[in-house]
């Protein structure tokens, strides 16, 4: 099983004004907070409030590590807050001001923008509240970064696909892009043209990107590749519900299981479940529970003025990056997964291999 450090998800930017009005309003509301004495990972239990901000609740991993980051922050003797966005950028922001005001030490942020939470980060950290940029960084210098490794993930995407090419002949291949907004994309895609743009062995066929993410337009766009090629040996999608929309567009045009090789990221219970089935070839497993369990951890250090882990690589504004592992997930070693990996609570082995798959786990 391939492993490789890193990941993450954007969404669109905004206009960061909003985010300065409402900080001017309430910059005299924002409480400080003082360091406590203590020892993260010691068992001290003298923690304190931490606030963590998720950008939605529809997105399940986001459900799963928001529990995950509580479920240790308790353990750890800490107290969390926990607030879902639903991808709405005046509520996260007012989410944030009211943690702020209930005297948080140190704030979690899965930012719903990058660019528009500078003035808000600032006015959190001259208050003495500790910044872990989680997911995906933002333009401002937090005290800790947590996200994946775009660039590996996209590299362990497009490599699946070349293990999987037709023998003996060029292959066709579509490309599904994210949004260009984002940063993701365009660290995903540095691999994707490195590896497959002007591979020799490889015709590409259709090549788009994706605003929003949209798993409905992603559909459309696999439908349109179809049209211009019925004859395509693989797409490389950048997300899961991209995938799982080719699987739509793939059925609806008479394909079988596994005649189609496709990509994916995030190891969502469904695309396991297409990836059982041979609707879907790969996705890219994020460790989800290691990068909420790290979140809690080093918010509890910074808590208790422990030292936070060894850093892997270092943010543009300087901050100090740790990534969570990436495993490439196939039909080839799902039951490996499975076994070592999957977390409790992710999905079940049952649901994993449903609608006709059949359980080769023993």
């Amino acid at each position: 099983m391939t492993e490789i450090k890193r990941g993450s998800r954007r969404y669109p930017a905004r206009s960061a004004a909003v985010v300065l009005c409402c900080v001017a309003l309430v910059a005299s509301a924002c409480s400080s907070s003082a360091k406590s004495k203590g020892s993260a990972g010691s068992g001290s239990k003298k923690g304190g409030l931490i606030g963590v901000s998720m950008v939605s609740q529809q997105v399940a991993r986001f459900v799963f590590e928001a529990k995950k980051i509580k479920d240790v922050a308790t353990a750890n003797g800490d107290q969390v807050i926990e607030n879902f966005s639903n991808n709405n950028l005046q509520t996260q922001i007012s989410q944030i001001q009211s943690m702020m005001q209930r005297g948080i030490k140190v704030l979690i942020l899965n930012a719903n923008d990058s660019k528009a939470f500078t003035p808000l980060i600032t006015q959190a950290q001259r208050k003495g509240v500790k910044v872990i940029a989680y997911d995906n960084d933002v333009d401002a210098k937090v005290d800790y970064v947590l996200t994946r490794n775009n660039v590996a993930m996209g590299a362990q995407q497009a490599q699946s696909l070349l293990d999987h090419l037709p023998s003996g002949r060029v292959a066709k291949v579509a490309i599904i892009r994210g949004d260009p907004a984002t940063p993701a994309e365009g660290e995903m895609g540095q691999s994707y043209d490195k590896l497959i743009k002007n591979n020799p062995k490889i015709d590409i066929v259709y090549d788009t990107t994706t605003p929003g993410w949209d798993q409905a337009t992603a559909q459309k766009e696999a439908e349109a590749a179809l049209q211009k090629d019925p004859h395509l040996d693989a797409f490389l999608c950048m997300w899961d519900n991209c995938a799982q929309a080719v699987a739509q567009a793939l059925k609806a045009s008479g394909k079988k299981p596994g005649q189609v090789w496709s990509t994916g990221s995030d190891a969502s219970p469904a695309s396991l479940t297409y990836i059982a089935q041979g609707w879907q070839g790969q996705t890219t497993w994020t460790a989800y529970d290691v990068m909420a369990t790290d979140a809690a951890n080093i918010a509890h250090a910074f808590i208790t003025g422990a030292t936070p882990p060894k850093k892997d690589a270092t943010s543009p504004s300087g901050a100090p990056v740790l990534n969570p592992p990436l495993t490439s997930v196939t039909k080839a070693n799902l039951c490996q997964w499975i076994k070592k990996q999957m977390p409790p609570g992710w999905t079940t082995t049952s649901q994993i291999f449903s609608g006709g798959a059949v359980n080769t786990c023993g």
